[in-house]
């Protein structure tokens, strides 16, 4: 995501569970898979007790070994930049509401109470949708369940036009339910004005298709000065605050800055977790080991929120980095130390950049989810 990421029009991302998850999700949210139900079998009769079979339990196969890092990492360091123009500043809002204008932030709720079903196992996020399997949902839906993923991450909306997606979703997400895909929205909220940014984001909650589907839960997309956003721990929950009645039972969620020791130390993710379910941290690696770059999010971020991070599959020449797509290996990598950390779920940025030596790690990787999880 990021400053490069922001004009685009729908960007979606799309995420599957590779396994069937237990319960059924209301109607109106999650039209999944049907969950096998258990055989019902007759008390055994007097005459057929005697030779009866024993039951025997088949255990569950063995996880895989661990991982190792990946220190080869092509194209690092990267090479000098080449000369060219400064890039433009981003987009601002035209008017800043000041804080002495704002009013006041909501109580945080008791309890976080979004189910977390929908954020759970493997996923990937889309940016551009012409340039996704041509636009075409049915197409995107097949290529999700071959690699085993479990949501879309559709962008909806931000300060600048509002909620849009409207449109786009009409087809793309009982589409998506029809496959057993959740479908997460989310959207840029630039926070100069706060109430604002909750009225586009409130309305994207509300949205329902013509045949009754709802998007599955929320991601705002909060960032910093480098992309336009007054940001502030009081202008990110008084957002939240207001997002947060809309959601109810669906999770929302705070996408966020990797926390490396210098977002660690300035950015509000404390205050930011008191009104989200869960964090999606942006872990673009870069030239770092990618395990170790995800095994710090979680452990970080969990102490807080359950995580579900966000992988790099893209090259970043275009912001004079790394002139490389990660390897098949760092994909792996990722995904296994996410897990082993504790992640709940993981997904990449973003599907049209991912090369096709990416996607079979992404669709070689078990992602096992052992019970339901839920917001605590």
């Amino acid at each position: 995501m990021g400053g490069r990421r922001l004009l685009v029009g729908v960007a979606v991302a799309l995420v599957t569970i590779d396994v069937v998850a237990a319960g059924v999700l209301a109607a109106t949210r999650l039209r999944s898979r049907p969950t096998p139900q258990p055989a019902v079998v007759a008390p055994a009769s007097p005459e057929t007790a005697a030779t009866a079979l024993p039951v025997v339990e088949v255990p569950a196969p063995p996880d895989p070994p661990a991982s190792k890092p990946v220190t080869a990492l092509a194209g690092c360091p990267p090479p000098p930049p080449p000369p060219h123009p400064p890039a433009p500043p981003p987009w601002r809002p035209s008017v800043l509401v000041p804080d002495a204008a704002l009013p006041s932030v909501l109580p945080p709720p008791t309890l976080a109470n979004g189910d977390l079903l929908v954020l759970a196992g493997k996923g990937m996020w889309i940016w551009k949708l012409p340039r996704t399997e041509g636009g075409d949902p049915a197409a995107i839906a097949k290529r999700a369940q071959a690699a085993g993923l479990h949501q879309l991450w559709v962008r909806v909306g931000d300060s600048r036009d509002g909620f849009y997606a409207g449109p786009a979703l009409e087809t793309l997400v009982p589409a998506a339910h029809r496959a057993g895909l959740a479908v997460i929205g989310w959207g840029f909220p630039y926070l100069w004005d706060p109430v604002g940014d909750s009225a586009w984001s409130r309305a994207a909650l509300a949205w329902r298709s013509s045949g009754g589907d709802a998007l599955d839960g929320f991601s705002a997309d909060i960032e910093g000065a480098d992309e336009g956003v007054v940001l502030s721990g009081r202008r990110a929950t008084l957002y939240l605050g207001l997002v947060r009645q809309a959601a109810r039972d669906r999770p929302l969620v705070a996408t966020v800055f990797r926390p490396n020791d210098f977002r660690w130390a300035s950015y509000p993710y404390g205050a930011i977790a008191a009104y989200v379910d869960a964090f999606a941290p942006m872990v673009y690696w870069g030239c770092l080991e990618p395990g170790a770059a995800a095994a710090q999010a979680v452990a970080r971020l969990s102490t807080l929120r359950p995580v579900h991070v966000i992988g790099q599959s893209y090259n970043m020449a275009s912001e004079d980095g790394r002139p490389a797509s990660p390897s098949p290996a760092e994909t792996r990598r990722f995904l296994d130390v996410s897990l082993r950390s504790g992640a709940m779920g993981a997904s990449f940025w973003d599907w049209q950049e991912m090369t096709d030596a990416e996607w079979g790690a992404l669709t070689a990787f078990e992602w096992r989810i052992p019970a339901r999880p839920r917001a605590s």
